[in-house]
This record gives structure tokens, C-alpha cells and sequence, in this order.
């Protein structure tokens, strides 16, 4: 078995945050050395510039939102990511470019912030080697964010812009390999059997 870069990618409210504790669970129960970070974040940098981002009261547009989502991506590939699976360790990234290239490119209709995308695709993908993608059907979404207490800039936009996302994100990952597409409409426990028997596929049969 040989250490992976895994990232994880989803729409809103489709139950990533939980689904990422299964698959740490699953890391540390089968004694895999691992790290966790998330886009944007993982460093102090991307850590700030996701407060800026994220905020409701921030108008930025898309090419600006990309440009900062960039930034903090390379910080944390160059200084979290690439050390961590040169060690050895496997990384799960709750999102990476492809979150940039249907939000920002794809919805937000910006042509320069899908030429960004194949240029850093290049870096890229020579280390990604799986997505594990979390769909939900986009009412469902709407119904989850609904319940909670505090909602994001993208969190708040409504079931248009939910059934946007996830319409850009099946044209993204169509064609791609080495994706795994989970549906997470249904039971929690049921999804997490899905999840898990797939990490031993990733994991235990793929190499």
C-alpha cells in the first residue's frame, strides 16, 4: 500500500464535514499515517484568506475569489501537501481546484478562472491520486443548510445556484478517472458502509 493524496469535493450540505471524520476514522483504525487540511486553509496564510472569503458581507467577484483561492492552494500544497506525501504520510484535502473551477469558473461563468485551472492542473494532478465526491440531491442540500445557525457567502445563495454547482461538478468529473462518487441522500450509516468499502478499494486494491 502506498501513501495517497485524496481529495474530497462536493456541493453544499451534502454531509462532507461528517463523511471526512469516517475516512479519518478509517486512517488511524488501519494505522495509516495521514494529514487533514482543507482549501481554502491549511496554513496561517490560507487560514486568513478564508475568513476573507467565506464572509456573507464580501463582494468579490469571481476572478478575484479564484486569484485568493490560488494563493492560499499553493501555500498549502508547497508547504502542507508535498512534504507530507514526500514523508510518506497520505493527505486528505477537503477541497482543491476543481471546488475553484465549478464555483468560480464554471457557475460564476469566468473564462480567465477556467484557463487558470488547466495551467495549475498541470501541477496538480501529477500527485492527486483519487477524488471522493459527495452528491446530494440539491433540495436536500437547501434543507440541511436551512437548519443551520450560521451559513457562509456560498452557504446563503439559494437552490439555483445548489443545482448549478452540482450540475458543473458531474459535467467536471465525467469523463475523469479515479473518482468515486458517493450519494449521501440516504442513511448516514449506510453512506459510511459505501464510504469505507471504497477506501479499501482506494487503499487496499488499486495500487
Amino acid at each position: 500500500m502506498n501513501n495517497k493524496f485524496i481529495i474530497v469535493e462536493g456541493s453544499e450540505g451534502v454531509g462532507k464535514s461528517s463523511q471526512i471524520k469516517t475516512i479519518e476514522n478509517y486512517l488511524i483504525s488501519n494505522k495509516i499515517d495521514y494529514i487533514l487540511t482543507r482549501e481554502p486553509g491549511g496554513t496561517q496564510t490560507g487560514e486568513q484568506i478564508r475568513k476573507i472569503i467565506l464572509d456573507k458581507n464580501n463582494d468579490t467577484n469571481e476572478l478575484s475569489d479564484a486569484l485568493l483561492f490560488y494563493a492560499s492552494r499553493y501555500e498549502n500544497y508547497t508547504k502542507n501537501i508535498l512534504p507530507a506525501l514526500d514523508s510518506g504520510k497520505t493527505v486528505v484535502c477537503d477541497r482543491f481546484h476543481y471546488s475553484t473551477l465549478v464555483y468560480q469558473g464554471i457557475v460564476g461563468d469566468n473564462s480567465t478562472v477556467r484557463d487558470l485551472h488547466h495551467i495549475f492542473n498541470e501541477i496538480y494532478k501529477k500527485t492527486i491520486d483519487h477524488v471522493i465526491y459527495f452528491y446530494t440531491d440539491p433540495d436536500e442540500s437547501l434543507k440541511r443548510i436551512s437548519r443551520r445557525s450560521v451559513t457562509d457567502k456560498f452557504e446563503s445563495k439559494g437552490l439555483s445556484f445548489l443545482e448549478n454547482i452540482s450540475n458543473a461538478y458531474e459535467v467536471v468529473f465525467r469523463n475523469m478517472k479515479n473518482i468515486t462518487k458517493i450519494e449521501t441522500t440516504g442513511n448516514k450509516s449506510a453512506t459510511e458502509k459505501i464510504l469505507v468499502k471504497s477506501l479499501d478499494e482506494i487503499f487496499f486494491t488499486n495500487d
